[in-house]
């Protein structure tokens, strides 16, 4: 059984953790400008930006969406000039997604405003940290999904199914 003092103590350095964050946020400019990252768009050309003129189908698997969300991003974002999609010259059913000088310049702005408390981890630490975050944030969405439907839950889960539509697409 987990120690009750320690999950008081981590409790607490989560509570303190969000209002850090919050004070940072309202520093912080761009802050619309990092959370586009994470979502559908912003993860093609997070993949992109590390690994250039990528067929859609390692697109798929790198960023974990469906086909199809990931098809209509690629759209989206060659509309908006950011991609260029183009034929494999050595397999004509390959798509490969290729970012522009424009889309590059966009990823470079946005990556700027990554919160700076996120750049003490290292890669080997920041992967632990997502892992464990992910553990948190399933936890919390099976508590709401089970808890009493009364009109507080009710709207929690609205606001869960908005958030949950915005971060994960598919």
């Amino acid at each position: 059984m987990t120690d009750l003092v320690n999950q008081g103590k981590t409790a607490g350095k989560i509570i303190e953790f969000e209002m850090l964050q919050n004070i940072a946020e309202d520093d912080n400019k761009h802050e619309s400008d990092y959370k586009m990252l994470f979502q559908g768009q912003g993860k093609i050309l997070l993949a992109l930006i590390d690994s250039d003129n990528l067929s859609q189908k390692e697109l798929v698997e790198r960023i974990d969406m469906t086909p199809q969300s990931t098809a209509e991003f690629v759209r989206k974002l060659e509309k908006r000039g950011l991609v260029t999609r183009k034929k494999s010259s050595s397999d004509k059913r390959v798509t490969v997604v290729s970012l522009t000088d424009k889309g590059r310049l966009e990823i470079q702005k946005r990556t700027r405003s990554i919160p700076e408390y996120l750049r003490v981890l290292d890669d080997e630490e920041l992967e632990q940290f997502n892992k464990i975050l992910d553990k948190i944030n399933n936890q919390m969405y099976l508590d709401i999904k089970e808890a009493d439907p009364s009109l507080q839950n009710r709207y929690h889960q609205f606001m869960l199914n908005h958030v949950l539509n915005k971060v994960h697409p598919d």
